[in-house]
């Protein structure tokens, strides 16, 4: 049960083996966790108690118990290098998942958090109170914070956001209020941005790093190009292929053009009543939308990647009492997802 790695086939001979995705397999009662490579041969064998996810492609989180009762909590790369012992970095008791192979860790003897590159070498040093996962090579980093506790939870307060790169570049000293930013959709200039969907910061370079604000950028697009002149094949070309909705007794999924022909009043009706509307960011869930269609828009560790693919909603009348509409960012445009009827 308690086996050490085994290793099939030639390990080390080829730095392809880095691009190649390895695969959760089990022991015989599912207790144990190993991977395996299916085109190059090669595995670990069921040896971990707990894992960051079902796959990895270059670094994973795991946990394993040893003959005497120990428990290791350490980072596995997929060259079998054993990294970061006892410096898991954790949310909401969770391991931290690979993000364009880079994975957080945190030294706990200062309680501060940075961040490995796929080989399992530190790229951004613990000396951030927090930092947010590697989004087209940046990351968010909190410094100067202080600790508070509520007696359930614990949050930083004060202090000072900085945007870096992966080098620990400081890219923008002072980047507050940077929520909610499509960090893929950046752009260098001159001068702060004068488009009124995206948000400018002064860098250290003296050039201004904008990005998009994806719910500035749909509520744009839904005014702009999805209502004016609203028909079902349009509504149809603006939607995911199956739209996934409760019916009362379990969420289904149906064909698009299926699903507003034979709802279209609801929605005709809905999509007219923009007076009411309340666009809220939205919660794209992996237990409901499951299956190959979906996993573009889910992690290895079955999170939703809202930080590329967000979903957005549309309550009406301030509560979803009243109905609602589920969009999600595709890489096509934002696309009606799920649908919610009123109650």
């Amino acid at each position: 049960m308690r086996k050490t790695l085994l290793i099939l086939g030639m390990l080390y001979g080829s730095h392809s083996l880095v691009a190649q995705q390895f695969t959760a397999i089990y022991n015989a009662d599912s207790s144990l966790t190993g991977f395996e490579n299916s085109r190059s041969k090669v595995s670990v064998a069921p040896q971990f108690v707990q894992v960051a996810g079902n796959k990895f492609d270059h670094i994973v989180a795991v946990t394993k118990e040893d003959k005497q009762g120990k428990w290791h909590s350490y980072y596995l790369t997929s060259a079998y290098r054993k990294v970061g012992s006892d410096s898991m970095y954790m949310f909401d008791n969770t391991f931290d998942c690979e993000n364009e192979g880079f994975i957080r860790f945190t030294d706990w003897k200062t309680e501060k958090t940075g961040v490995f590159n796929r080989y399992g070498k530190i790229v951004v040093p613990a000396v951030y109170n927090a930092v947010s996962r590697v989004m087209n090579g940046m990351v968010i980093a909190l410094q100067g914070a202080e600790k508070v506790n509520d007696g359930e939870h614990f949050f930083w307060k004060g202090g000072k956001d900085l945007l870096i790169d992966t080098a620990n570049k400081v890219l923008v000293a002072d980047f507050k209020a940077a929520e909610d930013l499509n960090m893929y959709s950046l752009q260098l200039e001159n001068q702060p941005g004068t488009d009124t969907t995206r948000m400018s910061f002064k860098g250290v370079n003296g050039k201004y790093y904008t990005f998009q604000v994806y719910k500035k950028e749909f509520s744009e697009w839904l005014y702009r190009d999805l209502l004016p002149g609203l028909t079902k094949e349009k509504l149809a070309k603006h939607s995911f292929s199956k739209i996934t909705y409760y019916n009362g007794e379990e969420w289904v999924s149906d064909d698009k053009a299926m699903f507003i022909d034979k709802y279209w009043d609801f929605l005709q009706a809905r999509f007219k009543d923009v007076a009411a509307f309340n666009i809220v960011s939205g919660n794209f869930n992996p237990y409901i939308f499951e299956g190959p269609l979906y996993e573009k828009y889910i992690n290895h560790c079955f999170t939703a990647k809202d930080w590329q693919y967000p979903s957005i909603s549309i309550f009406f009348e301030g509560s979803n009492e009243k109905g609602q509409m589920d969009f999600i960012r595709t890489d096509e445009g934002y696309q009606l997802i799920g649908v919610g009827f009123a109650r």
